[in-house]
């Protein structure tokens, strides 16, 4: 990578490992205490978990999330980014959100054990066409606005509704998401001092990472092959929805990624695999495939 070269946050490979490791826990931190009203302790243990939703029964559903962690009390907090907007959005967060409570109890616990569930969605695009709002949080009340549990949790923050004007604070960590351009990242840290290590770790990010991302997602998804090409299919991503990428949005037309697709199909992936994590266009990667 060349010096001074930011990745985007909103490439899954840098977002999960700005937000989704261990030792980056602090800039999970600061964004979840700018936007959450829990008590300041809860982040004292504040802890990443397995990303990885087993299946309830023998014919079940595997789910893999973005980001998953356990604060001081077991409250579980699952942070997921979507960049591509999806017709059943709102019932795969749903989804998502109700296998995380479900998933805390085992044969004969009492149902007391329950932690709560919060489900933090950043969208790249519009989800909720009825609200002004960049930020909604969603709770199980009723019309009297009296809440019935406080299990799930849903908030959805919504990039586009962003305004240039920073209104709060968590402002400037859905700025910092909406950054391209190297001038803006560093007026953002000036502007801001706790965007310096989030900010430093999408600089520090190469292609090397991106590769080792690449291979534990690669592991992640042998888990359910099947289900996962199912919901590539549903997507439009097995029937080439990459529409953008070949039209001329093409990620990373270089040297360095056309290695990595080449590697990924020699080691077996599926094409739809090697578009989805290198973001090269089909065409490109059929080509590459019969000159190997």
């Amino acid at each position: 990578m060349k010096k001074n070269t930011f990745f985007s946050p909103l490439e899954d490979f840098v977002f999960t490992q700005i937000f989704g490791e261990q030792r980056n826990i602090d800039n999970t931190k600061g964004f979840l205490k700018a936007l959450l009203d829990i008590p300041e302790d809860e982040y004292d243990t504040l802890t990443v978990v397995s990303p990885i939703l087993g299946k309830l029964t023998k014919r079940g559903k595997t789910g893999i999330v973005d980001v998953r962690l356990t604060t001081k009390s077991g409250k579980i907090i699952h942070i997921e980014l979507q960049v591509q907007k999806r017709s059943n959005m709102k019932s795969r967060i749903t989804y998502y959100s109700a296998r995380q409570i479900s998933d805390q109890l085992n044969w004969g616990d009492d149902y007391e054990k329950l932690h709560q569930v919060i489900s933090i969605i950043i969208c790249d695009h519009v989800l909720l066409e009825d609200e002004e709002s960049y930020i909604n949080d969603y709770e199980m009340r009723n019309k009297n606005n009296k809440s019935f549990t406080n299990l799930q949790k849903i908030v959805i923050l919504e990039l586009p509704k962003l305004p240039a004007v920073a209104d709060g604070t968590v402002w400037p960590w859905l700025k910092f998401f909406k950054c391209e351009k190297k001038e803006e990242y560093e007026m953002l840290e000036r502007r801001y001092p706790e965007m310096e290590k989030p900010i430093y770790c999408a600089k520090k990010m190469s292609l090397f990472a991106k590769w080792r991302d690449i291979r534990f997602h690669k592991n992640l998804w042998k888990v359910d092959e099947r289900m996962l090409l199912k919901a590539a299919k549903e997507d439009g991503l097995a029937e080439g929805l990459a529409l953008g990428h070949a039209e001329g949005h093409v990620v990373g037309h270089n040297k360095a990624v056309t290695e990595i697709a080449r590697n990924l199909l020699a080691e077996g992936s599926s094409v739809e695999f090697v578009q989805k994590t290198t973001g090269l266009a089909p065409d490109v990667i059929l080509k590459l495939q019969t000159s190997d």
